[in-house]
């Protein structure tokens, strides 16, 4: 780690600026040095953000303090030349849970400390029993920052929605009302992918459409990259370069046909029931016509007009509450379901898992553009554009990032999205 000096040296340089642990009590200690390694974890899937910090202990924390789980962590890092407040990671966690503890001599110790968002301790003690009601994007706000909710002070990210909904919290905490609200929503053009989320900016609740609005926030690629040349013959140091290099990429599953059948992604069938009307209707959706309908990562589905689908494959029940509350027709989100099942699957249609040289400013969310080459042997007349992978390459979002830090490098272990592809399948992915 470079003390006191802005100028990145590598890609993967890192500050940590401080790390203190502060007790129930006001007392405060700074561990910077005792710090071995530290892991901060964000998932798109997950309402906040946690981590794993590593120490190596001479100074007896365990009875200074006492740590007993009542403690909070500051923790400040910055990659050098990363100044501005939206580009650190700066935050105060709650430490609830101490593992790992072993001996490292006469007189240290080494063990972890597991932390997490303090507003994950505030929905872990309460349980609301209130009616809520209005537009499902104010029900988020009011959840988020009130007092029957998490009450958080953090910036918060809001995508309006035109539609609302009244239900009851029983007894719920505020996690789970925010998952029910998103599962109601459906932005201005009909998405009905919404989500509730923690990352490095803030709170989130927004729709899978308004990630995939976003800028292309950074390009990685994987070749054999090392350094540039200058006009002499020499090679220099391109650290901007550096950063957009893949160290290693993975890929668990390629596709699963069965899988995304089970999901309802491909098609699916809904018989819709009204208790009070005594009526049902039988609804079905198919993913190719309403492809166009709303905004993707790329220009074309995951999946061809010639693939095998029905509407009977992925079949179910659905209530439907006409007149449940005074004011209000239908509270449910029987009208979205089915496109919401089918988007979210399409959402995680491709994933790959890749390791990169690690920033603070990267975080879940943002759209990043991956370029990968074809595995095949490369002819003298081939182009760069024949070389490309046209099934993995293209627009993908940041669902999961682990910073892995310790003294010496930053790595980010990150997991990659898309709901689309660069090519048409319909044309044979040519």
């Amino acid at each position: 780690m470079p003390a006191n000096s802005e100028a990145i040296r590598f890609a993967g340089d890192v500050s940590i600026d401080k790390i203190e642990m502060i007790s129930s009590n006001g007392f405060g200690q700074e561990i910077t040095n005792q710090v071995v390694a530290l892991e901060i974890f964000e998932d798109l899937w997950s309402p906040f953000i946690s981590g794993v910090i590593a120490l190596k202990d001479s100074l007896d924390l365990a009875n200074l303090f006492p740590l007993v789980g009542e403690e909070y962590l500051n923790i400040k890092i910055h990659t050098p030349s990363f100044e501005a407040k939206d580009k650190i990671i700066q935050d105060q966690f709650y430490i609830y849970k101490m593992s790992n503890r072993e001996m490292a001599g006469d007189r240290s110790v080494i063990y972890e400390l597991h932390f997490i968002s303090r507003e994950a301790i505030v929905d872990l003690n309460k349980a609301t029993c209130k009616a809520y009601s209005g537009k499902c994007s104010d029900i988020a706000k009011q959840i988020i920052s009130g007092q029957d909710g998490l009450e958080s002070k953090k910036s918060t990210v809001i995508e309006e929605t035109p539609n609302g909904v009244k239900f009851i919290s029983n007894y719920w905490p505020p996690v789970k009302s925010l998952n029910y609200t998103a599962e109601t929503s459906a932005n201005r053009d009909g998405a009905a992918n919404y989500l509730f989320f923690e990352n490095r900016l803030g709170l989130n609740f927004v729709s899978l459409d308004y990630l995939y609005r976003g800028d292309i926030f950074q390009e990685f690629v994987y070749d054999n990259y090392m350094r540039d040349f200058t006009s002499d013959g020499r090679t220099t140091r391109n650290v901007e370069k550096e950063y957009q290099r893949i160290i290693e990429i993975h890929i668990p599953d390629v596709f699963d046909y069965m899988e995304r059948i089970r999901s309802g992604m491909y098609a699916n069938k809904m018989t819709n029931y009204d208790l009070v009307t005594k009526k049902y209707v039988v609804k079905t959706f198919d993913m190719l016509e309403d492809f166009p309908k709303n905004k993707h990562l790329n220009d074309f589905s995951a999946a061809s007009h010639k693939s095998i689908r029905r509407f009977n494959a992925k079949g179910f029940t659905y209530p439907k509450y006409h007149g449940n509350f005074n004011n209000f027709g239908d509270v449910t989100n029987s009208k979205t379901i089915q496109k919401r099942m089918s988007q979210l699957a399409q959402a995680e249609a491709t994933k790959i898992q890749i390791i990169v040289p690690g920033r603070t400013d990267y975080t879940i969310g943002k759209k990043v553009h991956v370029n990968l080459n074809k595995f095949n042997p490369i002819e003298g007349l081939d182009s760069a554009k024949n070389t490309i992978d046209n099934m993995f390459s293209g627009n993908y979002i940041i669902s999961g990032i682990n910073h892995f830090i310790d003294r010496e490098k930053h790595q980010c272990h990150m997991e990659l999205i898309k709901d689309s592809f660069i090519v048409d399948l319909d044309k044979g992915g040519k």
